[in-house]
């Protein structure tokens, strides 16, 4: 029985019949057909891979020559050969691709096509060393065009890589740059300064609507002897009310503090503010001080918009102080 291999019917093959314009054409050119299948076989993947291998040392050969002669010189050497620029360019490429591998992985390149090392060469050293990991083997099994897909993929990839590294490294550097207070005058870090601040507009904001309860349980008392009289006591107590929640409130955050500092009550040389602190803070205060009565003089008007409306021209929105 014939072997599927000398089969003319083979599926893989179907159209390319053997005659005998091709024996004297082979002929013509050198190439000796003789020998088993298996012989033809195994000279046929050579003669495959061999190409690669003689253009990468067509490349060094350039290379050497060019190394030892002037510009012109060369380029007139190759244009006598009937060689382009642009393929003399392409092997030497080649040659140097090969030069930068490993020594273990110059032989593997040379079983790829002479296309495919061609490809690789005009690659980034970085995308060969990349792709050049996924092996010969899965590079052998791509066409030229999706080589070359994967090559741009993975250098799209790789340039992602750097600019998230370089965005980390960015953000590191500025993160060592806060904690290490390179950016304040008093060298407090960024990241404390804005802590400290943090904490000291917290107090600031409470500080001002505990006070704004002294003059609303002034007018709570007023309401004694007027019409609204029966309101009084009970509005009071709403207010008792809102500062015992609130003092509960505080009692309770200030025990989880005393938990992480015992003795946190008495300050240490750190508890004090620098200079440039206490300026800040000034200016903080004065902010948040302007933002608080715009907002009550804000819900005065808005209640008053809410009363029927007598004689005379509406007062006018409060103006929001500058830059809130």
């Amino acid at each position: 029985m014939a072997s599927d291999l000398t089969s003319p019917k083979v599926p893989n093959v179907r159209g390319f019949e053997f005659d005998g314009a091709d024996t004297a054409a082979a002929q013509q050119l050198g190439f000796a057909l003789v020998g088993t299948v298996e012989d033809r076989l195994s000279r046929a993947a050579y003669s495959y891979n061999l190409a690669a291998r003689l253009a990468v040392e067509a490349g060094y050969l350039l290379l050497s020559v060019k190394s030892e002669v002037e510009h012109g010189a060369f380029q007139a050497a190759i244009d006598g050969l009937g060689l382009s620029s642009q393929r003399a360019s392409e092997l030497m490429r080649m040659a140097k691709l090969t030069t930068l591998l490993p020594p273990e992985k110059r032989a593997e390149l040379l079983v790829l096509s002479k296309t495919k090392v061609l490809a690789l060469a005009s690659a980034d050293p970085e995308v060969i060393e990349e792709v050049l990991a996924a092996g010969t083997e899965e590079i052998d099994a791509l066409s030229v065009r999706d080589l070359r897909q994967m090559l741009r993929d993975t250098q799209a990839a790789l340039a992602d890589a750097s600019v998230q590294r370089d965005t980390a490294e960015a953000e590191l550097q500025a993160a060592n740059k806060r904690l290490k207070g390179a950016d304040r005058a008093d060298s407090v870090p960024l990241v404390v300064a804005d802590l400290r601040a943090e904490v000291l507009a917290l107090a600031k904001k409470a500080e001002l609507a505990v006070d704004a309860f002294n003059p609303l349980g002034v007018d709570i008392a007023l309401l004694i002897g007027t019409e609204a009289s029966a309101w009084a006591d009970g509005t009071m107590r709403l207010a008792v009310s809102a500062l015992c929640a609130l003092r509960l409130q505080l009692d309770g955050v200030l025990t989880k503090y005393l938990k992480e500092a015992p003795d946190a009550a008495q300050p240490s040389e750190l508890s004090y503010l620098s200079k440039q602190e206490v300026v800040e803070a000034a200016k903080r205060y004065a902010e948040l001080t302007a933002l608080h009565d715009h907002e009550k003089a804000l819900r005065e008007w808005e209640a008053q918009q809410k009363r029927p409306r007598g004689k005379g021209r509406p007062t006018a929105r409060p103006v929001a102080p500058e830059g809130k």
